[in-house]
């Protein structure tokens, strides 16, 4: 192989991968999201003091994970090296 095909297959390995690596954090953000409702409505629908102050720390684990996806995404939205942003935006 020439050099700039060993150079193009690194990118399109590269741009798989990153590929890849949306659609894990797309797929986390989807179940953090249904996680959080259910928590959310278990902590609405319980009247146990203890077990409403358990959920809702667990309600907070959620959104500080939701937060670092977020932020993840946000951090792809602004670079360069993904030409296809619309998966993104949702």
């Amino acid at each position: 192989l020439g050099l700039y095909q060993c150079i193009f297959l690194h990118m399109s390995t590269a741009q798989r991968k990153l590929q890849a690596e949306i659609d894990k954090t797309t797929k986390k953000v989807v179940e953090g999201i249904e996680d959080f409702h259910e928590l959310l409505q278990k902590y609405e629908e319980t009247t146990v003091p203890s077990h409403k102050e358990k959920v809702e720390s667990e309600l907070k684990k959620e959104i500080k994970k939701l937060q670092r996806l977020r932020d993840q995404i946000k951090t792809w939205q602004t670079s360069n090296d993904i030409k296809d942003k619309d998966q993104l935006q949702d």
